[in-house]
């Protein structure tokens, strides 16, 4: 038997080895086949050779088969690997173009975004304002005209202007590097802001982001224009009337009882809000109004021209009082005759100016008005309402109208006197109807 040890030597059987019987042809020694001559080791079984892969494409796993496997396997799978290969490159295609898709798309959102986020940071401008409706609605100025009419007259006073900064930090020599915060806004983009924070009661920060600037520039500017137009209005627009000039304009209404009055006059409170200071709680507490409050007198001629407007008093100051204290008395001359509401108890005090008061008869305690009485009642009442529309007019501008905040109570005064000077700019309170030919 081809059979060797460990030290590769001819192997020897000995007395005890025995041959099993896959080595006998018989399975057994026989007569015919007595010796073993099967399976003796010199004839190796022919092992299987390795199959031989064949790929078309190294990437493509699945494209391997056997070269031992029949030719119409090997066929079916080319035509796999080929649909497989045709299904890629479809799917290669499509991506491809979704991929240019989607980069054309990303162009147009970042287009469109440009554009919204440009119309969004444009400021607002009095260019945008193109109708006599809008610039009422945003200015109280009744046309767009009469806001560059009003604009080219207050122009002159802005070359010398002084941004305010506070009342410890207003110098000139300052002026200088702080004018570069407000160049961001021409002086007509200003005086509308100013006037739109009027008219609407917009706060700093509404303002700023429509103007593109900071709420701190946009407070700057307003305190100083406001003050500005004050001091303009009031010398100019805010004036008493000649008394040729009211007699000449005098309304029918008036005739012939009442042609002497000059002047209508009554009080008007607007809201603050609360102060910490109990001593100015005390002071601003209005019993009428039930709140914290500001109260100025008001002087129209009977034609409704504004003529006069007091300082702000807290509310808790009387009538009388806001008139001894204001310059009122000093606009009267001899013989004028001032209407007011009953509550006005200033008899006296017009008499040492040699002036009459005009009010409504008071009412009697034990006994009813008489015919005359009421008749004289609701002749002064017709005709002080006008008075009323005068300072309805002035209250249309929001932000007299809503509550005013503590920290602009400095501005209360040229707030109220700019406003009142802008009513005066406005169409005629009174319009007198014209009678026909057969009674004129």
């Amino acid at each position: 038997m081809n059979r060797t040890t460990k030290k590769n030597s001819a192997w020897m059987p000995g007395e005890s080895d025995l041959v099993c019987s896959l080595h006998f042809v018989d399975g057994k020694p026989s007569l015919e086949n007595p010796n073993p001559t099967l399976n003796l080791g010199y004839q190796k079984a022919a092992k299987n050779p390795r199959r031989a892969l064949i790929r078309k494409d190294p990437e493509c796993a699945d494209c391997v088969f056997d070269a031992g496997e029949e030719s119409s396997e090997v066929t079916n799978v080319c035509k796999d690997c080929l649909e497989k290969d045709t299904l890629l490159s479809s799917l290669s295609e499509q991506l491809q173009a979704l991929s240019l898709e989607k980069n054309r798309l990303k162009s147009q959102v970042e287009d469109l975004t440009a554009v919204t986020s440009q119309k969004q940071t444009q400021p607002f401008s009095f260019s945008a304002i193109k109708s006599d409706n809008k610039m009422k609605f945003y200015t109280g100025i009744s046309t767009v005209a009469m806001f560059h009419v009003i604009f080219t007259w207050v122009k002159p006073c802005l070359s010398h202007i002084v941004f305010w900064r506070g009342s410890k930090r207003v110098f000139a020599s300052r002026a200088s590097k702080t004018k570069h915060r407000f160049q961001k806004v021409c002086w007509k983009d200003q005086f509308l802001l100013v006037l739109m924070r009027l008219r609407l009661g917009l706060f700093n920060e509404d303002l700023a982001d429509r103007f593109c600037i900071s709420p701190s520039t946009c407070s700057a500017i307003f305190t100083t224009w406001v003050k500005l137009l004050s001091r303009l209005f009031g010398e100019s627009s805010l004036i008493w009337l000649p008394r040729y000039v009211i007699r000449s304009n005098l309304p029918s209404m008036f005739l012939p009882k009442y042609q002497k009055v000059v002047c209508i006059i009554d009080c008007t409170e607007i809201f603050i809000e609360q102060p910490k200071s109990v001593d100015i709680q005390a002071i601003t507490w209005s019993d009428y109004k039930k709140h914290n409050t500001l109260k100025f007198l008001i002087a129209i001629a009977p034609s409704g021209f504004i003529m006069f407007v007091s300082d702000c008093y807290g509310g808790r100051t009387t009538d009388k009082h806001i008139c001894n204290d204001s310059s009122f008395y000093k606009k009267l001359e001899y013989g004028d005759e001032v209407m007011a509401d009953r509550g006005f108890q200033i008899q006296e005090d017009l008499l040492h100016y040699y002036c009459k008061l005009s009010v409504p008869p008071g009412a009697r305690v034990k006994s009813q008005m008489t015919a005359e009485e009421c008749k004289k009642t609701k002749e002064i009442a017709n005709l002080r309402i006008h008075v009323e529309r005068a300072i309805n007019r002035i209250k249309e501008f929001k932000i007299l109208k809503n509550i005013l905040p503590i920290n602009m109570l400095p501005l209360a005064d040229d707030i109220v006197r700019t406003c009142a000077s802008l009513c005066n700019l406005q169409s005629p309170l009174i319009k007198e109807k014209k009678l026909p030919r057969k009674q004129q």
